[in-house]
C-alpha cells in the first residue's frame, strides 16, 4: 500500500468534511473517502499481522517458504 495514497485520501477527507459542514450534499463523497481509508488501513493491518506471524515462526525455528 502506498503511504502517499493514504496521505492524499486523508487530505481529501479533511476537505470533504469541510464541504459537508457547508452543505450535506457532499456527505456521500465524504463517506466514500472514509471507506477507502478504512480499507487501506485494514489491508495494512493484515499485512502487518502476517509479517508478525512469519517472524514468530522464523524465531522459533519453523521452516518457512519466505
Amino acid at each position: 500500500m502506498s503511504d502517499a495514497l493514504l496521505k492524499d485520501l486523508k487530505e481529501a477527507r479533511h476537505k470533504a468534511a469541510q464541504l459537508v459542514l457547508i452543505d450535506r450534499v457532499y456527505a456521500p463523497q465524504f463517506a466514500r473517502i472514509e471507506r477507502e481509508i478504512a480499507a487501506l488501513e485494514a489491508e495494512r493491518d493484515l499485512m502487518d499481522r502476517a509479517r508478525a506471524v512469519v517472524q514468530l515462526h522464523k524465531a522459533s525455528g519453523w521452516i518457512t517458504f519466505c
